[in-house]
């Protein structure tokens, strides 16, 4: 088994860190953290667009799209190697087009890719996702957000949740048959939530859900009587869980996760050693919990693996269904394990909340941050409990 990249990748790998060392500080902002659960620090969001924009110019920001398309045809290695790099070194971002660039590549009409995919390739603009509901999160399919045709444009009634609801656009799955079994008659839309004044649409009412410490953390999205044009179809009316599900194909390996992990358990060593210089006792004075650290960087690197695998499955020409579980359930785990662990030995500053005022906290207040919000990733984006489901099914053959 031969682990080893091309000297190109291997470049690139280098490349990529040294330019993410130049351009973006990762002290600045916590990507992972005050960015995606923060939605009232606005300067954070224009810095890293300004990345995102720097990141176009160096070529990278699409290279993982296809060349008709203006991207680079970048295989799944070169992607492993560019985003793994770009995470440990602390980048905010590596890639755009999210989950929209490949719905709008595969299912819609050429004159709506020419209308929004230079945009998103210029890094001007992102779409929020309207998909999940209060009633319908792990079971998306039972949403029912409700679209009714009415001559050239959809009536929309209903209500998404848990997401960031500030973008221009969003990419919504609504209802459009009510009669069909839950999995048809749903429909994929692009929708503009504000107008070109920036204002939201008629129809659209966006309020903030705040966190167990107050901040602005995700929205939840009203809409009542809103008209959205009915041209903005991907792909078939009552036929957008195929459309969606296809999408969803393209959030795989998740590289990231793992090296972000390794980059912070990196830094929290650093900060040991730095305590261990002053005399001032360090965490690793006690020597079971060096041997704890030990076992994280292991399970870390296990973790690693598996998404190296979905990768290699993915060039083969694979769809890792039960892997792609496997990352997202293991991924969650290890998340909580890790910064949990981290906090838990720096004893009681371990357990300052991130938002308490006029202390200094340790590893940059970033470890407090993770440890206190790693609980919820076991549920957000597909529980531990479907994740399990899936690979006991559609991996083991293991009966319902």
């Amino acid at each position: 088994m031969d682990f080893r990249f091309s000297a190109e990748d291997l470049k690139l790998r280098e490349e990529a860190i040294a330019f993410t060392k130049k351009e973006w500080t990762p002290g600045q902002y916590d990507p992972q953290i005050l960015v995606n659960w923060d939605h009232q620090v606005e300067e954070a969001d224009q810095a890293i667009n300004e990345f995102e924009k720097k990141l176009v110019k160096k070529g990278w920001w699409t290279m993982h799209w296809p060349s008709e398309f203006g991207g680079k045809d970048a295989s799944i290695e070169s992607q492993l190697v560019y985003k793994e790099a770009m995470a440990y070194a602390g980048a905010p971002s590596s890639t755009g087009g999210g989950l929209v660039a490949p719905a709008l590549m595969l299912s819609a009409p050429k004159w709506m890719q020419d209308e929004f995919l230079p945009k998103i390739a210029n890094a001007e603009l992102e779409f929020s996702q309207g998909f999940s509901e209060p009633d319908a999160g792990s079971d998306l399919a039972s949403l029912k957000t409700r679209a009714v045709r009415d001559g050239d444009d959809y009536v929309i009634s209903g209500q998404k949740i848990w997401g960031t609801y500030r973008n221009p656009w969003i990419h919504i799955m609504v209802r459009t048959d009510p009669e069909a079994p839950k999995h048809r008659g749903i429909t994929y839309l692009l929708a503009p939530l504000r107008n070109a004044e920036g204002e939201f649409n008629p129809g659209v009412t966006v309020r903030k859900i705040p966190d167990a410490l107050g901040r602005h953390r995700w929205d939840e999205l009203f809409m009542e009587n809103w008209r959205v044009p009915a041209r903005y179809v991907l792909g078939e009316e009552n036929r957008g869980w195929y459309t969606a599900m296809t999408t969803l194909s393209f959030e795989r390996s998740n590289i990231q996760a793992a090296a972000s992990m390794i980059r912070a358990l990196d830094d929290y060593i650093d900060y040991c050693k730095d305590l261990q210089k002053t005399k001032k006792g360090s965490p690793l004075d006690d020597p079971q919990f060096r041997h704890q650290l030990a076992s994280l960087r292991v399970e870390i690197e296990t973790f690693r693996l598996i998404c190296y695998r979905v990768g290699w499955m993915q060039s083969k020409g694979d769809i890792p269904q039960m892997e792609s579980s496997m990352v997202k359930l293991w991924g969650d785990l290890q998340f909580q394990k890790t910064y949990k662990t981290m906090a838990r030995g720096l004893g009681e500053y371990g357990n300052i909340l991130p938002t308490q005022k006029g202390i200094k906290l340790p590893v940059e207040g970033f470890l407090n941050n993770r440890a206190f919000i790693s609980g919820t990733l076991s549920v957000a984006g597909g529980t531990s409990e479907v994740q399990r489901n899936i690979i006991a099914q559609r991996g083991l053959g293991l009966p319902r």
